[in-house]
């Protein structure tokens, strides 16, 4: 019995590791919306400032101008990455190993799903099928 509850204990964090799973594709894919539209909207912005320097200078000076000011952005986010990147390397390496506790907590799971009888094991998991198309069409 206490093998049956472990499962079911399984059956419900894998679940929730579903709809986690799910929530960050959605936040990705949001993510990779408002960032795809800030990028043309940048674009847009940039082609009317290069045309405004061309109404106060030649064509290749508007260019040189345009392109010094990525450069310079470009520079500041550089030394901004340099700075954060080396805090990064100085902060000390997490206590627990996220794969190595999930591997370890996984080993006696599977020791005792192999010992359950195959009847407890298809009940275990059609009752898991069944609760989960039930929540699916709620």
């Amino acid at each position: 019995m206490g093998a049956l509850l472990r499962l079911l204990a399984v059956g419900r964090a894998a679940a929730s590791v579903r709809a986690q799973a799910r929530i960050a594709c959605l936040r990705a894919g949001f993510g990779a919306a408002v960032a795809l539209l800030v990028a043309v909207g940048l674009g847009f912005m940039v082609a009317a400032g290069h045309e405004w320097l061309r109404w106060h200078f030649s064509g290749p000076q508007a260019s040189a101008i345009v392109g010094g000011g990525f450069l310079g952005v470009a520079l500041i986010v550089a030394i901004i990455a340099h700075f954060v990147l080396r805090r990064q390397r100085r902060a000390p390496p997490a206590a627990v190993d996220p794969a190595a506790a999930t591997l370890a907590a996984l080993g006696p799971l599977a020791s005792a799903v192999s010992s359950l009888s195959p009847a407890i094991l298809a009940a275990a998991v059609a009752g898991f099928i069944y609760g989960f198309r039930g929540k699916r069409g709620d």
